[in-house]
């Protein structure tokens, strides 16, 4: 898998979660692994007037979009259908994986997430997760850290 390669090609240490069903939300996951549903990240995709926005916030949370607006310089904003976002990240729903995404998009991350210690996001399969440190996260993600919660 794309996202695996790109840690281990990073140095981050992580741990691949292989879960008993595909999850169709955060709050799956939860259930399925244990773990808080904060730590469970989600990552959503909006479409603009000038580019893809990828969001990745603690599934416990919704999007501020005001707030989001705002940060993506953006005044026109809706949720990306599904075959958009596959079409957007390579990636199906339920297994969007904030990284490797290949084409142009802005991607924010909320702050929020970097008070946590330990932190899952998608894979890139639904059926499998990552989970590492949020400090190891923040070194390796590439778009704007901003307040993005109502």
């Amino acid at each position: 898998m794309k996202s695996i390669e790109y840690l281990k090609s990073k140095g981050i240490r992580f741990r691949v979660i292989e879960l008993k069903e595909i999850p169709k939300s955060a709050q799956d996951v939860e259930r399925l692994y244990g773990c808080p549903l904060n730590q469970v990240l989600k990552t959503l995709v909006f479409i603009g007037e000038n580019e893809p926005v990828v969001v990745v916030l603690p599934g416990d949370k919704r999007v501020d979009i005001n707030k989001l607006k705002e940060i993506s310089k953006q005044k026109n904003l809706r949720m990306a259908k599904p075959d958009e976002v596959n079409n957007i990240t390579g990636y199906t729903i339920g297994g969007v994986c904030p990284f490797v995404i290949e084409k142009n998009v802005k991607k924010i991350i909320d702050e929020s997430i970097f008070e946590l210690q330990v932190v899952n996001i998608g894979s890139g399969k639904a059926e499998i997760g990552i989970e590492l440190n949020s400090e190891d996260l923040k070194k390796i993600w590439d778009g704007i850290i901003a307040d993005l919660i109502e």
